[in-house]
């Protein structure tokens, strides 16, 4: 029994990290109440804890080096305690973000890289084998279960429940890191790279923060102005989110540029881009950062459509995602015996064919008269991301060398976290501008306003349109005064056009599917034995 304490200790936080990112999406609409704020506010919170992740990963497995593995890991343990701990307790939307998007975010990057080192070095032959088998079991098991345990937290007891059953697994964590070996140091202690470290947070906070800013001042043509301060930011009238993104992009730049320069010189870096030159890599990489983006906007859409559009509690939420969480999980068991029969790159074109497939069947269905049910059709979707899943971290890993496996390893989760990270923001902005077109087309179109009104009207919604349930809205048209025939006929034209942006929101799923499958052929042709 004591042989396995260490996998057991892995398994643990390995479930409280995965869990973690699933949890809280079924209850969106409780927190939008609780802490006073909305659907806008929670994304960028699921945003923000991504990209934190994304942003120190190679940290974490860098830091490794310098002051140990079990150290680093044990320091995130207590971060991401820290962290959990604060956001149960959390009153506002900025506490939320400050507890569980940074400081858990920064404990699990410490973490995450570290998982797999630790439990390479205390297996070895089959025992290996077993043990990543488990902790890929575990990682899908925490997946699935997420939307059905916060689901049940949140209706029965409160969504803070979901961080103190996190508190105490962290605890039952830290008293099993004993079972972990101690770092042997040998030699001296190797430097750090501080200036790629801090390339690479800047870097990708600014790419994301540009993605997730760009619904409230345009991706291109300003809709207000940047303030800082008192100074007011509008260049040429453009919005300050293309700036941004060009910032993001040249710092991630100067990034490769100077880990590349030390790498060649044979200073320590924070990764050597070197790797990226191994055959299929950039491709499996490529696919992994599509398929966690898909997934987690998925999952980040499918709750909000059930309970704005059905009013569902975070319960009932659960309960509907289990046949995707089934398939899900049975898939990405299931698929992993497929190996020694099919190529990795036919199971994953397999996987995303039915992922499109899912998507297409759900986006045809949303329609204002559609019924719960129908959105069961997510078990072919949950059935294709579980596939994909059970191949593609075993085919980027087995691409590279063993001594590149934990650099490699930090690389595809930073990307894994990038894609969890934009993928939410993307569909979230996508969605919201399309409720904000199709009401400002409406009332564009109404014959008994005046035009000056009517341009009245679309500036304000321009800036305060919000994705939100036909309840919410009509008791804010009764506090507005609003009479009973005004109320239904903005209740009938909301309710559309929030169907129509659930509708594109999934379309352009697809089209990140489809893009996906496109680049599964550069994949290596290889059998995963």
């Amino acid at each position: 029994m004591r042989k396995w304490m260490v996998l057991l200790t892995l398994s643990l936080s390995m479930f409280i990290i995965v869990i973690d990112t699933t949890v809280m999406n079924v209850s969106i609409s409780a927190l939008v109440v609780d802490l006073n704020t909305s659907v806008t506010g929670i994304q960028a919170a699921i945003s923000l804890y991504a990209l934190v992740m994304a942003s120190f990963i190679l940290i974490g497995g860098k830091l490794a080096d310098v002051i140990g593995k079990k150290r680093t890991f044990v320091l995130g343990l207590a971060v991401f305690g820290v962290g959990t701990a604060m956001a149960s307790v959390s009153t506002s939307l900025m506490m939320l973000i400050i507890g569980w998007s940074v400081i858990e975010g920064i404990g699990s990057a410490l973490m995450m890289p570290n998982i797999q080192t630790i439990l390479r070095e205390a297996y070895e032959d089959k025992d290996r084998a077993t043990a990543y088998g488990v902790i890929s079991a575990v990682g899908a098991v925490g997946a699935a279960m997420g939307p059905i345990v916060g689901g049940f937290l949140t209706t029965y007891y409160s969504w803070r429940w979901a961080f103190r059953l996190e508190v105490a697994i962290v605890i039952v964590v830290l008293v099993c890191c004993r079972y972990i070996s101690t770092d042997l140091r040998r030699g001296s202690r190797p430097k750090f790279d501080y200036v790629g470290a801090a390339l690479s947070v800047c870097g990708w906070s600014t790419i994301v923060m540009a993605v997730l800013l760009g619904q409230s001042y345009g991706f291109w043509l300003a809709k207000q102005p940047f303030v800082i301060g008192s100074m007011e930011l509008v260049p040429l009238g453009l919005s300050v989110v293309p700036f941004l993104f060009l910032i993001g992009v040249s710092l991630i730049v100067a990034l490769f540029s100077w880990t590349a320069g030390r790498d060649e010189s044979g200073d320590v870096a924070l990764f050597r881009p070197s790797v990226f030159g191994t055959a299929g890599l950039k491709a499996g990489i490529a696919v992994r950062f599509i398929h966690m983006a898909v997934m987690a906007a998925f999952l980040f859409t499918m709750p909000l459509l059930l309970q704005l559009s059905f009013e569902f509690t975070a319960m009932e939420t659960g309960l509907a995602l289990i046949p995707f969480s089934l398939a899900l999980l049975v898939s990405a068991l299931g698929g992993a015996r497929l190996s020694s029969r099919f190529s990795a790159r036919l199971i994953i074109q397999t996987g995303f064919l039915l992922a499109i497939a899912g998507l297409v069947l759900i986006a045809t269905t949303v329609s204002p008269d559609a019924q719960p049910s129908d959105m069961a059709t997510g078990v072919v979707f949950g059935a294709g991301v579980g596939l994909i899943a059970s191949q593609i971290l075993n085919l980027v890993l087995s691409s590279v060398a063993p001594d590149q496996t934990a650099e490699v390893s930090g690389l595809n989760g930073t990307f894994e976290q990038l894609g969890n990270s934009i993928g939410v923001a993307l569909v979230g902005t996508i969605m919201l501008g399309t409720l904000t077109t199709g009401l400002q087309d409406r009332v564009m179109a109404y014959p008994d306003l005046e035009a000056e009104a009517k341009v009245e009207i679309t500036h304000a919604l321009q800036n305060s349109v919000e994705l939100v349930s036909s309840s919410q809205l009509a008791e804010a048209m009764q506090d507005a005064g609003a009479d009973i025939e005004q109320t239904a006929a903005i209740l009938k034209a909301y309710g559309n056009e929030r169907t129509q942006s659930f509708k594109i929101g999934l379309w352009f799923l697809v089209f990140l599917s489809l893009l996906g499958l496109i680049v599964t052929r550069s994949l290596p042709n290889r059998k995963l034995v």
